[in-house]
C-alpha cells in the first residue's frame, strides 16, 4: 500500500502588494495553522518516507513547519520550483517519480491543481481544499507509477478549522 498526503499551502499574507507571488510569505494564522496541522499529523502517528514541495515561500514556510511538528528531518525535504502552481498533471509526475521504497509521502503545493488532483484521483468532490488542508489518499499498489489503476481510499481529510474530537 502506497499512501500521499496532498497538502496545500497554509494561508499567506498579503500585506505587500510590491511582492511577487512566488515571494509571499505566511500570516500569523498561517503560520499557526501549519504548525498545527503538523501536530496532528504527529498525533495521527504518521511517519512520512518522502516529504516533497514547491519552493514558493509560503509553501516552503508550511512545509518547514509540518517538518518541524512532524519531527521530520528538514535536510530531507525534496524541494521543486516546478510544483508552484502545479497543474494536476505535474503533481501526477512527481507521484510517478517518487522511489518505490517510499511508502508514505507528502506533496506540498498550490491550488487550483491540488484541489482537482485530488478530485480528479477520488472521483468524488472534496471541494476546494481550505488552505492548510490535508488529504491522505491510500493506494493498493506497491509502485507508484501504477497508483492510477489502483483501488484507492481517501485515508483522511482535515483542516485547521475542522473540529477534531
Amino acid at each position: 500500500m502506497k499512501t500521499i498526503i496532498l497538502t496545500r499551502h497554509a494561508k499567506s499574507d498579503w500585506h505587500n502588494l510590491q511582492l511577487l507571488d512566488i515571494d509571499r510569505l505566511l500570516n500569523p494564522r498561517g503560520l499557526k495553522d501549519a504548525t498545527e496541522m503538523g501536530r496532528r499529523l504527529h498525533e495521527r502517528r504518521i511517519k512520512l518516507d518522502v516529504l516533497v514541495s514547491s519552493t514558493a515561500k509560503r509553501a516552503a514556510q508550511t512545509t518547514l513547519l509540518i517538518a518541524e511538528a512532524m519531527h521530520y528531518p528538514v535536510d530531507t525535504i525534496v524541494w521543486l520550483d516546478h510544483l508552484y502552481h502545479a497543474s494536476p498533471k505535474t503533481i501526477q509526475s512527481v507521484i510517478f517519480d517518487l522511489e518505490n521504497t517510499f511508502d508514505t509521502a507528502m506533496i506540498v503545493c498550490h491550488n487550483p491543481g491540488i484541489s482537482e488532483f485530488v478530485y480528479q484521483t477520488l472521483g468524488h468532490v472534496i471541494g476546494d481544499m481550505a488552505t492548510c488542508a490535508m488529504a491522505g489518499i491510500s493506494f493498493q499498489t506497491t509502485r507508484w507509477e501504477d497508483y492510477p489503476m489502483s483501488s484507492t481510499t481517501l485515508s483522511f481529510y482535515d483542516y485547521p478549522k475542522k473540529l477534531e474530537k
